[in-house]
């Protein structure tokens, strides 16, 4: 449906708190956290959230908020009317004295990387170069600065200090500062781990490189200049996805406040809740989209509340509002960032592959809970991925409880659609490395010639032979497949044909082979004594093969997809039942 003009636009997301307002688009109000922020009586606040959960926007509001800062008349800039009708304005006279009062200095590592350390020494110059972008001039053309004090800005202003000169930037600018507005600084760090994440992914991809510790002691020391027991400090928040070892980061920084996924505090200042989101399409008149969106975006689980991925629904929204129905719903986050870690530990540990499967097929996992998560972590204690994909977004906490040696556990489970699309990509591609050794032309050759009972032969081997599928569901299955097949042809997964969407679609030259999977469920089979399954199974699914077979004809699949790919000279089509490590396997005619 096309945008009523009377209502507030729905373009592109803004990371920029001014340029939303400006703008005028729909806004959700967040400015409690600024209240509660100030609450807190801290200087310091390590804020964890997963990529594209509202950190920098987050971040671009409290700048709003606090930033004391001169036009290029020389007049002070009031921001005062970005608030007004906000949640802040009612804070009261201790919070809204704040406003205003601090030069702040912004900074974000999100670009801080490379594959060598003097790379990464350039990269944080460059983001040096773009913090000192708001108040630089003004520091230049003050008199209150020695000419040597210039000549040092002057190096951080073109991006070409040295790494020594780097790790003392924070401190220096905030004196700088000091003297010239006679006002201590804010101090805004977006994506702060970020440097730290990529230089673990290379130093795992390159045995023997030493590059995340150079990156360690290099982030740590800039971060330390301005945030160990600098006077000069209003209040410092540092954002990212995981709360980063304080011996790696942190050391001797005095008590930060600490708000992580698990963490209770008094409302989501980030994530969308049940009631925001109703607002927003009660207004937007997309009200009966609820439970789609629910089901792709909601599903995490913070401060007992059930919150949404704030990035993917605005996406999925502002696609809907516009008219483009059918692309609207899909994976957003995925696109935002790669998997790298995800894929190097868990596609070396067949342990993690079982587990995830685990999760995968709807059993939480009660994992440990590593609070102090160092990225060095990863190799030393592999347990702590669970941790890690917990941090970043990849599973939930239904539940957390202290052990009696007390360390925390948490019940980890996938939160939505979203990430289970995610993970299937992720399995998929983690099938293909792992059955890479095994000869899969006996499998295409079944498929080719109609041999469903080669077929059922050479999908048990493969299941025997590789990991643990016990009480898989369909989507192991299926990624399982893809992973197989596409290791010799072109594989195509849910996607449309006919009037339905086959589960996969497999090209080789001038023919395909078309799969619908159903599955037995283990839990269909409680009550039914063990030594009876041997004779209930088969027919069960023999059911299911008629299933498919009626979803195969009455959606058309095979005319779709000679509508689709006219070339095609032959198309076979099956349909394939699975339960526990059983397959059975039905070619379906063309009528």
């Amino acid at each position: 449906m096309g945008l009523d003009r009377k209502l507030k636009p729905f373009g592109e997301i803004p990371e920029s708190f001014r340029g939303l307002k400006d703008e005028g688009v729909y806004y959700v109000d967040k400015t409690g956290f600024i209240q509660y922020l100030l609450s807190q009586k801290r200087k310091i606040c390590v804020v964890t959230r997963p990529r594209r959960f509202g950190k920098t926007l987050m971040l671009r509001t409290l700048q709003t908020f606090f930033e004391y800062r001169l036009d290029e008349e020389g007049k002070l800039v009031d921001n005062r009317r970005y608030f007004e009708g906000l949640k802040v304005m009612d804070a009261g006279d201790d919070v809204l004295k704040e406003m205003g009062q601090y030069p702040v200095i912004s900074l974000s590592f999100k670009d801080v990387f490379d594959d060598t350390y003097e790379k990464v020494v350039s990269m944080l110059n460059d983001a040096v170069c773009k913090a000192c972008k708001l108040h630089g001039e003004q520091l230049m053309a003050s008199e209150k600065l020695s000419l040597v004090h210039k000549q040092w800005l002057q190096t951080f202003m073109d991006g070409n200090a040295s790494d020594d000169n780097l790790q003392k930037f924070l401190g220096l600018y905030m004196q700088w500062l000091k003297d010239v507005t006679g006002r201590k600084t804010v101090v805004l760090l977006d994506e702060y781990d970020v440097p730290l994440q990529k230089a673990a992914i290379y130093d795992m991809h390159n045995p023997g490189s030493k590059l995340f510790d150079k990156v360690v002691a290099l982030i740590g020391k800039f971060i330390s200049s301005g945030f160990k027991s600098n006077s000069n400090l209003a209040y410092g928040i540092i954002a990212g996805c995981m709360r980063v070892a304080k011996e790696s980061i942190f050391t001797g920084m005095n008590n930060p406040g600490v708000i992580t996924v698990l963490d209770d505090i008094p409302e989501e200042f980030w994530g969308f809740t049940q009631s925001e989101v109703e607002k927003m399409l009660a207004y937007y008149n997309l009200s009966d989209k609820m439970d789609a969106l629910k089901n792709w975006y909601e599903g995490y689980y913070y401060s007992e509340r059930e919150v949404y991925n704030p990035w993917s629904l605005l996406n999925a929204i502002r696609a809907l509002v516009n008219g483009y129905e059918k692309t609207a719903i899909l994976s957003y986050w995925a696109r935002t960032s790669g998997n790298d870690i995800i894929d190097e530990m868990i596609e070396q540990n067949p342990d993690h592959r079982n587990k995830l499967a685990q999760i995968m097929n709807g059993e939480p996992l009660w994992a440990p809970v590593f609070q102090d998560l160092s990225y060095r972590d990863l190799k030393i204690h592999p347990e702590s991925i669970w941790s890690f994909l917990l941090y970043t977004g990849y599973l939930k906490a239904i539940q957390k409880r202290q052990l009696d040696t007390g360390n925390w556990e948490a019940l980890v489970t996938i939160p939505n659609m979203e990430i289970r699309s995610v993970m299937n990509q992720a399995m998929q591609h983690w099938w293909e490395n792992t059955l890479s050794r095994y000869d899969v032309r006996p499998l295409m050759h079944s498929l080719w010639s109609g041999d469903v009972q080669a077929i059922k032969c050479e999908i048990d081997r493969i299941m025997n032979d590789s990991i643990n599928v016990k009480d898989a569901k369909e989507d192991f299955y299926h990624g399982m497949l893809v992973g197989v097949l596409r290791t010799q042809c072109e594989v195509k997964s849910n996607r449309e044909s006919g009037t339905g969407y086959p589960d996969i679609i497999a090209v080789e030259g001038d023919r395909a082979a078309i799969l619908e999977l159903k599955c037995l469920l283990p839990s269909k089979l409680k009550g039914i004594p063990k030594k009876e399954e041997f004779k209930r199974i088969p027919p069960m699914m023999q059911k299911l093969l008629d299933e498919a077979e009626t979803q195969i004809r009455e959606e058309n699949y095979i005319e779709g997809l000679r509508f689709e790919k006219s070339y095609l000279k032959e198309i076979r089509t099956y349909a394939v039942c699975f339960c526990r490590k059983i397959c059975m396997v039905r070619e379906v005619k063309a009528d």
